[in-house]
């Protein structure tokens, strides 16, 4: 909830409003005349998301904003005001504790201040079932070390008051294209994650009307079936009754199968704009050895979130923290993508290969 709400507080004050919030989830803004009419609000605006009592729909106020928002995705390139250097840090130690190289070893080679490009790609997402959530997620990757920041929201909120339209700035189109599926691959399974609650809730009510649909028609069956032991004697009366019973029986089947469509979870991803900011890290040149086999990789310490920026995994895009390395070419992965195949149990790297060695899917 608190991504809506300073998702929206962001989207008011870049059309002029004045915004102040208040507990979590709510805000007040004072609108120009002209931002009141496109959201059909007063030119005082009280807004409160989430699930208590009073709170504001957050699928009608997510519809409202939108109509402020351009009709396609953006690219917007942004810049510091006041740009400054990392300070120097011991990089030893920063690896020592944050880089979490579970089956190598990692030795620094050189570090150096540095300015680099951090793309925050923004989704929108919709997750439908019997009720309907929406929000936003933000994935923030850096390509020059192949970065992916645990906490993008962290790092906006640190550098966002120094940050300023860039009017020089040209879209990096390559990159952009080469950057894009692997954000959308590490939101999916984070929209996903968020998505286990309401999924949870939906079963609870899913196996609690089943259990209603199911005793009614039992009910109704034992009925018919009391009545068919009775009319043994009469054979089209006795026929009449099991054609009821079978005509139930379609029913329930039927009934069972609406609520199942009912109560499935459908989630959608939709891409939103995307911020392009030149930011400055300590760039950590250092040495992944594993086994016989090593490769030299860029590492970023981050000084607006005090941390280092995890490396992607060279497989599933997603965090790779701790850290795994393969024997081969020492990809940086997740624990996932390093597990042993489940039909012959030997350990393969998916990023070496989709498939183990003997055939079976990863």
């Amino acid at each position: 909830m608190a991504e809506i709400v300073d998702w929206t507080k962001d989207l008011l004050v870049s059309r002029g409003a004045l915004v102040e919030a208040e507990e979590a989830g709510a805000l007040r803004a004072m609108l120009s005349p002209e931002l009141a009419r496109a959201l059909g609000s007063s030119e005082w605006l009280s807004l409160r998301f989430g699930a208590g009592a009073g709170s504001d729909d957050d699928g009608e106020w997510l519809e409202r904003l939108g109509r402020l928002l351009p009709p396609d995705a953006r690219v917007v390139g942004a810049r510091l005001r006041h740009p400054r250097q990392a300070p120097a840090v011991d990089a030893g130690a920063v690896l020592d504790r944050e880089l979490a190289v579970q089956n190598g070893i990692c030795r620094v080679l050189d570090d150096r201040p540095a300015m680099v490009r951090h793309y925050f790609f923004n989704f929108q997402y919709t997750i439908e079932s019997d009720e309907t959530s929406l929000g936003a997620w933000t994935v923030c990757l850096s390509p020059s070390a192949r970065s992916l920041v645990h906490q993008p929201e962290s790092l906006l909120n640190a550098v966002r008051d120094d940050l300023e339209e860039d009017p020089e700035f040209a879209i990096p189109r390559e990159e952009l294209a080469w950057l894009f599926p692997m954000a959308l691959r590490g939101a999916q399974p984070e929209i996903r994650r968020l998505a286990a609650g309401i999924e949870q809730s939906a079963n609870r009510r899913l196996a609690r009307d089943t259990e209603r649909i199911d005793a009614y028609y039992r009910d109704l069956l034992r009925q018919i079936e009391k009545r068919l032991s009775r009319r043994t004697a009469d054979m089209q009366a006795a026929e009449k009754e099991r054609s009821r019973a079978a005509a139930t029986r379609l029913d329930r089947a039927a009934k069972l199968d609406d609520l199942a469509r009912k109560y499935s979870l459908r989630i959608r991803v939709e891409p939103g704009d995307v911020l392009v900011a030149p930011l400055p890290v300590l760039e950590i040149s250092a040495r992944l050895i594993r086994k016989k086999a090593e490769r030299v990789a860029r590492l970023h310490w981050n000084p607006a979130l005090g941390a280092l920026e995890s490396p992607w995994c060279e497989s599933c895009f997603g965090r790779a923290h701790p850290l795994f390395l393969c024997d081969g070419r020492v990809h940086c992965l997740c624990k996932s993508c390093l597990t042993a195949c489940p039909s012959c149990g030997k350990q393969f790297c998916r990023a070496c290969q989709p498939k183990c060695r003997c055939g079976a899917a990863g």
